[in-house]
């Protein structure tokens, strides 16, 4: 399922932005930098790294991000570029630098954070609320539906990524929740989140 990445070099794009593995997002690519790396991401296959903007690290990059494919391009009406990406898994970054066109790149090796995602756990059980809540999620946000090429809603552990995704609580939060948190007790949180939300 996950990709074995050793120590490889990546340009990392961070963003105010929280991704975990098998996340779907759409992101709007304008700076000629980031253009630059989209174009050598499809050329070489490579893809590139995701992370979140952090305020006060090196080239502000997050110690983990994930390694996105490129899956579909498009242009708005601006002719902006859009792609829709995928984290195909976690990645730890190391020795990040920036070259002539401010545009950052790292050494990237596999991560296993956040630990609980490769949980073989998948029993929804007592968690069919947060399984049946966000199936609707997804069933009422037609965007949603198009962006998600694969959905996995038989795997606790995806249910509980997707739900950190896309509750609108900070990234602090969501970070903390998702690499300092057991999955017991961030499991507890959704269900206090989705009980007020959906009640």
């Amino acid at each position: 399922m996950f990709k074995e990445v050793d120590f490889m070099k990546r340009a990392i794009f961070p963003l105010p932005l929280f991704i975990l593995p098998e996340g779907y997002t759409r992101l709007r690519i304008f700076e000629p930098r980031y253009l630059h790396m989209v174009k050598s991401a499809l050329k070489d296959n490579t893809g590139f790294v995701l992370c979140t903007f952090e305020h006060d690290t090196p080239f502000n990059i997050s110690a983990q991000g994930c390694l996105m494919d490129v899956i579909d391009f498009d242009q708005d009406d601006n002719g902006t570029l859009l792609i829709d990406v995928f984290a195909s898994q976690s990645v730890q970054i190391n020795d990040v630098y920036q070259d002539e066109q401010e545009l950052r790149h790292g050494l990237v090796s596999d991560c296993n954070a956040p630990y609980w995602y490769k949980d073989s756990n998948n029993e929804i059980g007592k968690h069919q609320r947060l399984h049946d809540s966000l199936k609707d999620v997804f069933s009422g946000n037609p965007e949603l539906r198009v962006l998600y090429k694969q959905t996995h809603f038989n795997r606790l552990p995806w249910i509980a990524a997707r739900w950190l995704e896309l509750l609108p609580i900070s990234i602090e939060k969501k970070q903390q929740l998702a690499f300092e948190t057991n999955f017991d007790n961030l499991l507890s949180f959704l269900h206090t989140v989705i009980n007020n939300e959906f009640a």
